[in-house]
């Protein structure tokens, strides 16, 4: 908690001026400042504020054990995947977040939220982008590296869109492996009597998020950011496993489309569940 130390307090029955309600205030915002971190501290940990000397950097570890986040400002360009078969070409990473080990124990919760700004281009119109295909589309997600130097792998409940689908050479992702995905439309298609247009838009801002509930314990040294193309949605009948499902098929195109993903952020916050 925070120490708020008040010199000369207004008494009852004394004269209040000015000068005394600004020294009252000052007091206390030297004690526990009004500033967007407190207010985010005080949010999520209610026994916690962050002191003018703040040597826990306002985590008790009561309810929020660690929070932290990144922004890059460089571009990335994403080029779309051209091989009808396997190996396709591999996804780009969009940002990395160095998170230096942080402890995710047990039975305690992450929630990552990432956003970014982003543009699709187009030279021409061709596969497989179609006049009443209004569904394709990149996807970006979120991987972690469990170990100083390790391999990065996509978190749990996500695909990195290249699992075998329909066997055997139909891959992406099932949508129940898309937890920590964001999908991107590249055109928006409009057929004004029978003759379409294919609009893209401005550059704009995806967000996305992740929660999950350590089902062991772990140590997180790396958030990043992965994205691949195109992508088109379809009822998958007939899954190497499980019943039938909504998936993403990774699909060929032809070497005109890319992304590009620039000013990105992670943030990350783990948690005590109540």
């Amino acid at each position: 908690m925070s120490l708020i130390n008040n010199t000369n307090p207004p008494g009852r029955g004394k004269l209040l001026t000015s000068a005394d309600m600004n020294l009252v205030f000052t007091e206390i915002n030297n004690g526990f400042p009004m500033d967007a971190e407190n207010v985010r501290d005080e949010g999520l940990d209610q026994p916690v504020f962050k002191t003018a000397s703040p040597a826990n950097g306002g985590k008790s570890g009561l309810i929020l054990v660690a929070a932290d986040d990144d922004t890059t400002t460089s571009s990335t360009v994403v080029t779309a995947n051209t091989s009808a078969t396997s190996p396709y070409l591999a996804p780009s990473t969009t940002q990395t977040f160095a998170t230096g080990g942080v402890v995710f124990s047990q039975n305690n919760i992450i929630r990552v939220y990432w956003q970014f700004n982003q543009t699709t281009s187009t030279t021409s119109v061709s596969t497989p982008i179609t006049a009443d295909t209004n569904a394709t589309a990149w996807a970006v997600w979120l991987e972690w590296q469990l170990a100083s130097g390790g391999a990065w792998v996509p978190v749990p409940f996500q695909s990195d869109f290249e699992d075998i689908q329909v066997s055997p050479q139909t891959h992406g992702a099932s949508t129940l492996q898309t937890y920590a995905s964001t999908l991107i439309n590249h055109v928006y298609i409009v057929d004004l009597s029978g003759t379409p247009s294919y609009l893209e838009e401005p550059e704009r801002s995806s967000y996305g998020c992740w929660w999950f509930k350590a089902d062991a314990n772990y140590v997180i040294y790396g958030l990043r950011l992965r994205a691949r193309g195109l992508v088109q949605n379809f009822y998958n009948s007939t899954p190497v496993s499980g019943p039938a499902v909504n998936a993403w098929e990774l699909v060929d195109s032809s070497n005109n489309y890319n992304l590009t993903v620039s000013r990105s952020n992670i943030s990350y916050l783990i948690m005590r569940e109540q």
